[in-house]
């Protein structure tokens, strides 16, 4: 079926103690929250499809890690959580590239190539994610709701990065700060809703090619 035209409304998932529960139509790669998109008869709002199971996101292996995190913030450990929360993002973002570029036709040997090529999350938001998109990440965000997702991103992950690497100019960082870990947390949660974002913007546009 032709894709819709028409714009179309992302719906969030409820809010839970866990990672959020999104259901994507295989067809053109939509995500939402909508617990109307169980129901196989409900059309996809993108491309109208129907009648095709819907698949969960995230992953059982991000939600188990998501899991993990939480455990860890509630025994009060945010050093440990902001470690993971940064590599989770850093996951999410790889996730939400590999599906653009996919979704633009780019076989899986393609996008192995290209992201073994750039590990550094540095290039990765800096020139992958424009070249696909035509669009900075900071701007993208910014467009979507998440203007100061990029900075607080980039200003916790220098944290990290200072905190377990020695630095040969400061010294290496001997803790995080007390709250980093809630913050962190309020990325995560972010994180998630722009990642479903982009996807609706970037993957399900209606350009998707198979």
């Amino acid at each position: 079926m032709k894709p819709s035209q028409q714009p179309h409304k992302t719906v969030f998932a409820e809010s839970t103690d866990g990672a959020p529960t999104y259901w994507e139509c295989p067809n053109c790669g939509f995500l939402s929250g909508d617990p109307r998109f169980l129901d196989l008869e409900h059309a996809c709002p993108v491309c109208g499809a129907k009648g095709v199971e819907r698949r969960r996101f995230p992953s059982d292996r991000i939600r188990r890690l998501d899991a993990r995190i939480r455990e860890y913030q509630t025994q009060g450990d945010g050093e440990i959580v902001v470690i993971l929360v940064m590599a989770l993002l850093e996951t999410i973002l790889e996730d939400i590239l590999d599906r653009i570029m996919e979704a633009h036709g780019a076989d899986l040997k393609v996008r192995s190539v290209v992201m073994d090529a750039e590990r550094s999350i540095g290039v990765r938001i800096g020139k992958i994610f424009p070249s696909l998109t035509g669009e900075e990440f900071e701007d993208a965000a910014a467009e979507l709701g998440y203007r100061d997702f990029p900075r607080r991103w980039r200003s916790m992950r220098e944290a990290r990065n200072a905190f377990i690497h020695d630095s040969p100019f400061n010294g290496p960082r001997e803790r995080l700060d007390a709250g980093m870990g809630a913050d962190a947390m309020v990325l995560l949660d972010q994180a998630y809703r722009l990642f479903v974002l982009l996807n609706n913007k970037f993957v399900a546009d209606g350009s998707r090619r198979v």
